[in-house]
């Protein structure tokens, strides 16, 4: 038939396609002896951020709404417990890169250490961008160096901020200011002696802005979950061990379609822990 492709054109399209944007399996081979996939983690989580229906919609920062909890992103886990390096590293602001635990300048002259970046949202149940930002500060400035107060912790608009770290190694001498690479420790509560630090090499600042290189870093929640399911069409029951995840950031009346869960992995055989080993492997 005329203008018809062939099967060998629509396999070659099919192969060429694959390779770019579909998501491939990764074999694995369990303590306990089990072989079993696990479909890419990374691949999925770019096609969610590539999707424009869905990108818009997830969301990266958690957020202080005043003891309301109506999303995932309100609540105080999220905000107050996990690694700030992990739950929310950095904020673009104009052409700069503001990342947690890095010394930064404010408008009004003061170095700080921002601890975390979050939304508030000045109108009760208005919508917020990435753009509307908080950050609490945690440093004092040293006649050689920096000393940061930790128990001194202020709540400060991120349109406040003026240098990044960056920045800040390029105008502190011009400042007559003591080396920002020179963190002498930190003090945790007043009046106690002052602690190494830890929290980065404050030669390089945050280790994600030499990863970036430039890049924006951005978290991604996932909501993880295992379930157990049957192969068989008829009644009996041929158990299968299941792995699934949906993004934590989208609103929950999203985070249930069908369209917004993801399959990662199953199995007849092998148990769900030895299953997690490799999907921990390709988050680590």
């Amino acid at each position: 038939v005329d203008g018809v492709p062939s099967t060998r054109m629509l396999k070659d399209l099919d192969n060429s396609l694959q390779s770019q944007y579909g998501v491939p399996s990764i074999r694995y081979q369990g303590s306990l002896g089990h072989v079993y996939y696990v479909n890419h983690l990374p691949s999925l989580i770019a096609q969610e951020m590539a999707n424009p229906r869905i990108r818009m919609h997830i969301r990266h920062y958690p957020e202080d709404a005043g003891g309301r909890l109506d999303q995932p992103w309100q609540a105080s886990r999220w905000l107050h417990e996990i690694d700030p390096s992990i739950a929310m590293p950095m904020i673009r602001k104009g052409q700069q890169d503001f990342y947690v635990f890095e010394l930064t300048k404010l408008t009004d002259g003061t170095v700080v250490v921002p601890e975390r970046w979050y939304t508030k949202p000045s109108i009760p149940h208005s919508s917020m961008s990435p753009s509307d930002l908080e950050y609490w500060p945690i440093a004092s400035g040293g006649a050689s160096g920096y000393v940061i107060h930790r128990y001194d912790t202020v709540e400060v608009m991120a349109n406040q901020l003026l240098l990044s770290f960056p920045h800040l190694l390029q105008t502190y001498q011009a400042d007559r200011e003591p080396d920002p690479c020179n963190i002498i420790g930190l003090v945790e509560t007043r009046g106690h002696g002052v602690l190494p630090w830890t929290l980065t090499d404050p030669t390089i600042g945050n280790r994600w802005r030499t990863q970036a290189r430039g890049r924006r870093v951005l978290s991604y929640m996932i909501w993880l979950y295992c379930d157990d399911t049957s192969g068989n069409t008829s009644k009996k029951w041929n158990k299968h061990n299941s792995f699934l995840f949906t993004a934590a950031g989208l609103p929950h009346a999203m985070v249930h379609k069908e369209c917004n869960i993801h399959f990662l992995a199953t199995s007849n055989i092998a148990p769900p822990l030895e299953m997690l080993d490799g999907i921990v492997d390709q988050l680590e």
